[in-house]
């Protein structure tokens, strides 16, 4: 997959929501990422989930100083809790498969190139990473109930997330980030930081497919 700091950026959603501008700006990205996840086609393995974990990982570890940094501007909210990577390296230990991962050089280039796009909005573009991090918690409930019954007894603790409350925290998340996007220049950035997060997942999505990131 191509990285280019000058690519043109699409347009905004015609829309002053932030939330709805941000999922008309990556709806595509999400549709393709859920048709090329391994996890999410009927008969999932182990293997599978071994090989997502390890790519989820390498995903978070590089976007998890970007949420840091966002946290220390909004204390009222943890956006990197420890236990997402504990979770997940206790779950790639179970399944004895791929080792710990460093973190992912695909997504570090795409968020610097989406900061680099917006010098004047980091926080925003940190929101709409954000966005992506915090929504993949919703669909990992989807693939736990999906998943559960037949990889038991591994517990996939990752996909567990906050468990019954994960939607609360969603509904919290979204509060928060209606209150600090409220400008176009920032849901734009904020747009543009959510797409560069699904682009570094994709790279490393295609990159199990065998297709070239």
């Amino acid at each position: 997959m191509p990285h280019n700091a000058h690519a043109p950026t699409p347009s905004l959603p015609a829309t002053t929501d932030a939330l709805q501008a941000l999922r008309q700006a990556t709806a595509g990205q999400h549709a393709r990422l859920d048709a090329s996840l391994p996890i999410g086609r009927e008969g999932a393995t182990l293997a599978d989930y071994a090989a997502h974990t390890h790519m989820v990982a390498a995903w978070l570890q590089a976007l998890w100083p970007l949420l840091l940094h966002l946290q220390t501007r909004e204390t009222g909210f943890f956006f990197a809790p420890p236990e997402r990577l504990v979770a997940l390296r206790q779950d790639l230990e179970q399944a004895r498969a791929q080792p710990w991962p460093y973190p992912s050089t695909a997504t570090l280039q795409c968020m610097d190139q989406a900061l680099a796009r917006h010098p004047n909005q980091a926080d925003a573009v940190h929101w709409g990473m954000a966005y992506v991090v915090e929504g993949s918690q919703l669909g990992g409930q989807v693939l736990y109930r999906r998943l559960a019954p037949h990889l038991a007894p591994h517990p996939l603790r990752y996909l567990q997330g906050d468990g019954t409350g994960t939607g609360a925290r969603w509904k919290t998340f979204m509060a928060l980030l209606r209150t600090h996007l409220a400008s176009a220049a920032a849901v734009a950035a904020a747009c543009d930081g959510a797409r560069a997060a699904f682009q570094g997942l994709q790279a490393h999505a295609e990159a199990l497919e065998g297709t070239p990131a």
